[in-house]
Order: C-alpha cells, then sequence, then structure tokens
C-alpha cells in the first residue's frame, strides 16, 4: 500500500501494541487472532494520534475532540 514513506511521522510502535495486547489477554493459543486484533486497533489508535498531533488545526482539532467524546 505504501502508507509508510507517506506516514514518516507516525511513531513506530508496534511491539509496544504488541505486548500491550499480550497483556490484555490470557497467552493461550487460542487467542493468538485476539491479541493480533488488539495490536492493530492500538497502532490504528496511535497513528490517528500522531495526525491529530501534526496536521490538526485548532478548529478541526476541537471538532475531532467533540466527535470523539459523543
Amino acid at each position: 500500500m505504501g502508507l509508510a514513506p507517506r506516514l514518516s511521522f507516525g511513531r513506530d510502535r508496534l511491539m509496544e501494541c504488541y505486548f500491550w495486547a499480550v497483556g490484555m489477554t490470557p497467552f493461550e493459543a487460542k487467542f493468538s487472532n485476539l491479541r493480533k486484533g488488539l495490536t492493530k486497533v492500538a497502532s490504528l489508535i496511535t497513528l490517528i494520534d500522531d495526525i491529530y498531533d501534526v496536521y490538526g488545526t485548532l478548529d478541526e482539532l476541537q471538532l475531532f475532540t467533540t466527535a470523539v467524546e459523543r
């Protein structure tokens, strides 16, 4: 998809997200897909936070924050 070069400002937190997912789920093989999914969601949330920090104008950030709080 070529997203990495275009999102170079984002933090590389894949391992931290995975370890967070491991800590949230029982360490059994049957939960491996859950850990993968949680890792992806946590990585996406981290990327959204980075976009929020880098590209958001004050007006846009206020609208986004209001939408998330609802």
